[in-house]
């Protein structure tokens, strides 16, 4: 299994040799489909069902979690683009927006990807 690891707050100089090694100590009690699941539950729940929960990223920080990305995309208008992302902890599951969006940020991104968009006529109208 493979997956993107996310490493912040690193900038190495230009130019120079990097050697990264990971070794995390955790319970890891969360995969990246359960994220997924979890992500799209909770979007259906709050924002509702034109929004869906993207491939998640392992984010190794203080403690795991996924990064979902969260996009929007509608049955007659296909896909209209990212809105935010999610963040998963790796251990309990718990979820967040990830900041500093807020779940009326989504909300209101979504609205402004949608506006922007060039539907197709509906049929019959």
């Amino acid at each position: 299994m493979s997956f993107p690891v996310t490493v912040s707050d690193m900038a190495p100089p230009v130019g120079s040799r990097v050697i990264i090694q990971i070794a995390v100590s955790a319970d890891f009690n969360i995969s990246a489909e359960v994220a997924r699941q979890r992500a799209n539950r909770f979007l259906i729940m709050n924002l509702g069902d034109q929004l869906y929960a993207g491939i998640p990223e392992l984010v190794i920080g203080e403690h795991l979690s996924w990064r979902v990305p969260v996009h929007l995309a509608l049955s007659r208008g296909g896909y209209l683009g990212k809105v935010g992302d999610l963040r998963i902890d790796a251990q309990t599951g718990d979820i967040e927006v990830e900041p500093p969006q807020t779940l009326a940020r989504l909300a209101d991104h979504a609205e402004v990807l949608y506006e922007r968009a060039a539907l197709p006529p509906r049929t019959g109208e």
